[in-house]
């Protein structure tokens, strides 16, 4: 190693540990002030940041999958900085020419409607829509898994790797159906938080494949878009 790549090496590893000691110090503050949640949050993006750091070198853009205009996705979102959205949210994808090299999207938020909190006039409500949607695909789900129970009752010994696969499916379809009852509230297009993501913040499964916004509520979006920003 010569002078120079040592000198890199060391002032490196001097802005990790300062890195390390302000991050340390903002935890410390959180929780001395109660923050418990704040506190939380930061700790679960910096590890999820890191983990992304560490795949970029390894993500393969060309296996994400191309999404068209209005396609609906989950998406990790981070940590906010102040009126920021952060967390994981379901968007709409806004790109109209995805391709297998692309990896970013333009994607707009969304959120379940709250009772008692008044909305910005730039927010769109697409009802129920997604509510229904998910529904009839986790319902599928459910039919499927009780044609499988059907067909293993036939089965005298069931192989440990089938049982543990049953009894994920089951915790899955839960998980789902827990997570969609909160659009039965109606979801809520928030057209102020447009924003570009990388492929990688996107989760995938099932249930969340192949769903789409309708051409009317995409048409809604596309004139709110059009007031809010050019008018």
């Amino acid at each position: 190693m010569d002078i120079n790549e040592e000198q890199l090496k060391n002032n490196s590893i001097l802005h990790k540990n300062n890195s390390l000691n302000r991050l340390d110090l903002s935890f410390m503050k959180h929780i001395e002030l109660s923050e418990f949640k704040k506190s939380e949050l930061l700790a679960y993006w910096i590890y999820d940041y890191s983990v992304y750091h560490d795949e970029e070198r390894t993500f393969d853009i060309s296996k994400s999958g191309v999404f068209s205009r209005g396609d609906i996705i989950k998406v990790n979102l981070g940590f906010n900085i102040g009126n920021e959205l952060g967390g994981l949210h379901y968007c709409v994808v806004l790109t109209k020419y995805d391709n297998i090299r692309n990896g970013t999207l333009n994607v707009i938020p969304l959120t379940s409607k709250k009772e008692n909190k008044k909305y910005s006039s730039s927010c769109i409500n697409l009802g129920n829509e997604l509510y229904n949607i998910f529904q009839e695909k986790i319902q599928k789900e459910k039919q499927n898994l009780q044609e499988t129970l059907k067909h293993l009752q036939e089965i005298k010994d069931i192989p440990i790797n089938i049982k543990t696969m049953i009894e994920e499916k089951k915790k899955y379809i839960e998980k789902m159906d827990n997570e969609v009852s909160k659009m039965k509230q109606d979801s809520i297009a928030l057209i102020s938080q447009i924003t570009t993501i990388s492929k990688q913040r996107i989760l995938k499964d099932i249930i969340r494949r192949n769903v789409k916004l309708s051409k009317e509520s995409l048409d809604l979006i596309d004139k709110q878009i059009l007031k809010y920003f050019t008018k």
